[in-house]
């Protein structure tokens, strides 16, 4: 059949898709003259795979009252997109992807409060555990070192996962310390914790450097972004913090329970075997071979304590509490309470001595002692 017209018909739809797919090439050829290195990727707005889990949960999550970043929205468009001058991902805070599969961060709708959703598989018991300790009267003990919970949330149509809600905290070790006193305190802390939880026959099995945080949210009062912690909104890299020194009640808390047990009440001279946590130093370690699942748990606290103490001049006071906490034997470990009794034993003026990370210039020292200055 003779064809009247040389060239081919488009739909307005075809041609308006066409002019969008022309579009973003060229932007994307732009971004790429500028930035050799550019993830992609992410620029054409490409979430990683982990991600999807929580992009198909956020109608859900905001209907309980959570809202996530706009990256996590379904009808995601990216910031950046249609910008005549392309400043690079790293200036765009919705290009972060997440750094762990199983946390996101969200803030809560009906106050603004930051917080951290963890999706824990129920096999396991974790959620038991932070469910017993945060629950009647256990936390009116102020040795209770538990991360507050603040909803426990089920999945629809997934019995296997759930969703556990927690206040934004921080490693504990992320702001310096500047005093021996400061650092006995954090210590002080989590050995009530330890005390704390043996004491309801509960080993956590993972006292371990990053599941040790605390609350900075008197420290950094703007608050800190969950990707980059020394970023208020995960673009702009300055953070605004207070010493801990202007603090009057900093808490310090223990988190991550998915390895611990609860063993039956008036259980006693308990020996147990099974896996446990970041640190595979602990000498009585085994899958096989009986062991105090309480005294790893000090081993494992001292561990961190022997490590701080090596980041910093000045806490040689220290040194004696972390290596009995870390001994060969673990009969020869002080159970949590002799372990207070040592640190109790520490003069006031020994807690008022400075400490400094190693490697701070004496310039530094000058500006950090007498001009206020601070860094991290």
């Amino acid at each position: 059949m003779f064809n009247p017209y040389p060239f081919t018909l488009r739909s307005p739809i075809a041609s308006i898709s066409m002019s969008l797919s022309e579009d973003i090439d060229t932007e994307l050829k732009q971004a790429l003259l500028k930035y050799p290195n550019l993830n992609v990727n992410t620029f054409m707005g490409k979430r990683e795979g982990h991600e999807s889990f929580w992009v198909s949960l956020q109608p859900f999550l905001l209907s309980r009252g959570y809202r996530l970043r706009p990256r996590y929205h379904p009808n995601w468009i990216p910031s950046w997109k249609g910008e005549k001058h392309f400043k690079g991902l790293h200036n765009y805070e919705d290009a972060m992807s997440l750094i762990t599969s199983n946390l996101i961060d969200a803030v809560r709708v009906g106050n603004g409060q930051r917080v951290v959703i963890k999706c824990v598989k129920t096999l396991t018991e974790e959620i038991a555990i932070v469910r017993y300790l945060t629950s009647g009267h256990l936390p009116a003990d102020p040795r209770n070192r538990t991360v507050p919970i603040l909803d426990i949330i089920a999945l629809p149509n997934d019995e296997t996962q759930a969703l556990i809600v927690m206040p934004q905290l921080l490693e504990f070790f992320k702001l310096p310390f500047r005093r021996v006193g400061e650092v006995a305190e954090a210590f002080k802390q989590y050995i009530q914790g330890l005390e704390f939880m043996h004491e309801h026959n509960i080993v956590h099995r993972d006292a371990c450097l990053y599941n040790l945080m605390m609350d900075v949210s008197q420290l950094i009062p703007r608050g800190l972004h969950f990707n980059n912690w020394m970023s208020h909104d995960g673009v702009n890299h300055r953070i605004e913090w207070r010493e801990r020194a202007a603090v009057k009640s900093l808490q310090y808390y223990f988190i991550d329970f998915d390895v611990s047990h609860r063993y039956p009440p008036g259980l006693e001279n308990i020996k147990d075997t099974g896996i446990y946590g970041q640190d595979r130093s602990v000498p009585e370690r085994s899958l096989d071979v009986p062991y105090d699942p309480f005294k790893v748990d000090v081993y494992q606290l001292g561990n961190v304590l022997l490590n701080i103490i090596q980041r910093y001049e000045g806490l040689e006071p220290l040194q004696d509490l972390g290596s009995a906490m870390t001994r060969k034997n673990a009969d020869d470990r002080p159970s949590p309470s002799q372990a207070l009794e040592l640190l109790g034993k520490l003069d006031r003026h020994i807690l008022c001595r400075r400490v400094w990370r190693r490697g701070t210039t004496s310039f530094d020292r000058f500006m950090i002692t007498f001009c206020r200055a601070k860094y991290i």
